[in-house]
């Protein structure tokens, strides 16, 4: 048995977002850094760089935002439970152009914990678990200064935990994806595979994110953009609800129906430096 736990207070003391106490070892952070490049400011590179690759809107970028306001209404214990349309999202002062205030996560102390078994110790168990299927790693550099902002580290994360558990992206039922910013989510969805790059823009409107009927519900707590972000341990939320998902003991209001397989993935860094991705598919036991 093994117990995985991670937390943190960055809104009443902690250290704040990204700041990672490795990030300052970087030896391109000189060059990062010397104009006093923000975290907000780094994201908003790449979501302008999409924007100019494949036509992206901040409209559709608002739409990942209003499924997670949705969702967030629907948990007691949401930072911010209020619902949200796009046009309200757009309306909301521009931090860093293209991103607006409603495009960013939330900063909130928080925290949480998964106990990890052997099979003969689940079975013993009177509760559902769940099955890890398959799981994948991978670091994007920043490929000697010229890096390619319009993709995550889950181009390669997402592959190798598919292959592992044997699914594809049209098996998962929900997804668990980190959402630091609006953009964030939209790569990542395109990079696991769930549709083409650079057609996440288009593949999240019409209410495709939205639980439980949409095509493929995200982030059904309300995610870091309405519920909860503990600086950099967002990634443990995201098991968590997947969990919550797979079990079906998520908030009656967004529970998927039949909830077999599901997705849940962090990002580490920074979207348009050196950042890393981490994929995990998990399964209902009997999966």
């Amino acid at each position: 048995m093994a117990l995985i736990t991670l937390a943190g207070r960055p809104r009443t003391g902690g250290r704040r977002p990204g700041r990672s106490g490795r990030i300052p070892d970087a030896p391109e952070i000189g060059f990062e850094n010397q104009w006093g490049l923000s975290i907000p400011a780094n994201y908003a590179l790449a979501a302008r760089r999409h924007m100019h690759e494949f036509g992206t809107t901040s409209a559709q970028l608002a739409e990942i935002k209003v499924a997670a306001s949705i969702h967030a209404s629907h948990n007691p214990h949401a930072f911010l439970p209020k619902r949200v349309t796009v046009e309200e999202v757009l309306d909301s002062p521009m931090v860093s152009d293209p991103l607006h205030r409603l495009d960013c996560c939330v900063i909130t102390d928080g925290g949480g914990a998964v106990v990890v078994v052997s099979p003969g110790v689940a079975a013993d168990l009177e509760r559902t678990t769940v099955k890890v299927l398959g799981h994948g790693e991978a670091p994007k550099h920043t490929t000697g200064g010229r890096p390619d902002l319009t993709f995550t580290g889950a181009r390669w994360s997402g592959p190798a935990a598919f292959a592992e558990a044997g699914v594809t992206p049209d098996d998962i039922d929900y997804v668990s994806i980190y959402d630091s910013f609006t953009i964030t989510v939209l790569e990542t969805l395109e990079d696991l595979g769930f549709c083409p790059k650079g057609e996440g823009g288009r593949f999240v409107a019409d209410g495709t994110l939205v639980a439980p009927h949409g095509r493929l519900p995200f982030n059904t707590d309300g995610g870091g953009l309405c519920n909860n972000h503990p600086a950099n341990r967002g990634g443990m939320t995201k098991i968590i609800e997947a969990v919550r998902q797979l079990r079906g003991e998520a908030n009656p209001g967004t529970q998927v129906p039949d909830c077999r397989l599901a997705l849940a993935h962090g990002t580490g860094g920074a979207l348009s430096t050196r950042m890393g991705s981490a994929t995990l598919i998990l399964g209902q036991e009997d999966s």
